[in-house]
């Protein structure tokens, strides 16, 4: 007889709440008046993607007042822009703004942040959705082949991040990291994946810290089937790209406010930590972990005594 296959194996090493949510359920539902961007201006990157293109769905689904996308391939954003303009209440009325632009590149992501200015004013929202996944055993590539997961995932981040400061001289707004629910596995040939998203989540920690008037997530998008996961997972991407799209539109709500500076996934249920939030701030348990070690005086309290 053969054995059952376990379609959730790749989620519960990431999974905080009991209640697991891999399809669009009504708390992330876009067009749910509590989730309303009406008057808020979004910029999206990396909406050449099948996550990104459902992020940019969501926003214009919700009646945002502007949508700004952005990726590498111009033909595509053109189509989903084009898809962009009839979603809403009254479809046409969300102004969808395409700059294609490389966000490796400081020049080309100042452009695209220019331009944005230029046709939308102040930017409300940053989702910095684009992301790379290098498969490749340390030493088997050229170091720059190597690297460019450190280019788009911290890099490209970090650009983002500074023109949007400079764009809200009130120091106000939020900004959203898609990062990944592997962060503390080890995976051969995800040397520079893992480790580049680890880099680009602490750095949303630092960016709570430092800029306290900006409203900093990183979130865990699931497993979904598009081009960017290995072959041999798809069969285990079941998630609904549209969940992080539902998300991302929660978090720009005052009823993430506690989330703030953490890590949030779409398979995670949000009323359930509602439930739980005291023990997940007094914890600290969807912020990034130094070690499971319990440093201080004393030292760790060791579970085993040494035989003399």
């Amino acid at each position: 007889m053969a054995e059952e296959v376990d379609y959730g194996m790749i989620t519960w090493p990431a999974q905080l709440t009991e209640a697991v949510h891999r399809d669009m359920y009504p708390l992330l539902e876009p067009s749910n008046s509590d989730l309303s961007a009406e008057g808020k201006t979004v910029l999206i990157t990396g909406v050449s993607g099948g996550i990104g293109k459902a992020i940019a769905e969501a926003w214009a689904i919700a009646g945002a007042a502007g949508i700004v996308i952005t990726g590498r391939k111009a033909d595509v954003l053109d189509e989903v822009a084009a898809k962009l303009r009839t979603f809403g209440k009254s479809p046409g009325t969300t102004k969808v703004v395409v700059v294609p632009a490389d966000i490796t590149k400081e020049s080309s992501v100042q452009k695209l942040w220019e331009t944005a200015g230029a046709e939308l004013g102040k930017i409300d929202v940053l989702v910095n959705n684009a992301g790379a996944l290098t498969q490749a055993l340390i030493g088997s590539l050229e170091p720059s082949e190597w690297w460019n997961d450190f280019e788009v995932n911290v890099k490209g981040v970090y650009l983002n991040t500074h023109f949007f400061l400079k764009q809200a001289p009130d120091g106000r707004g939020t900004i959203i990291s898609v990062s990944t629910g592997t962060l503390g596995d080890i995976y051969p040939n995800f040397g520079s994946y893992i480790p580049s998203k680890l880099a680009q989540t602490k750095f949303m920690e630092f960016l709570h810290a430092e800029q306290p008037n900006i409203r900093a997530f990183s979130v865990f998008p699931g497993l979904v089937a598009t081009e960017m996961p290995p072959k041999m997972y798809l069969d285990y991407a079941l998630d609904d790209p549209m969940l992080t799209g539902g998300l991302s539109l929660f978090l720009s709500t005052p009823r993430a406010e506690w989330m703030r500076g953490c890590m949030v996934s779409v398979n995670w249920d949000i009323e359930e930590m509602e439930t739980h939030k005291e023990e997940i701030i007094e914890e600290k348990l969807i912020t990034l972990a130094f070690t499971k070690a319990k440093f201080g005086k004393g030292g760790h309290a060791w579970g085993s005594t040494m035989k003399k």
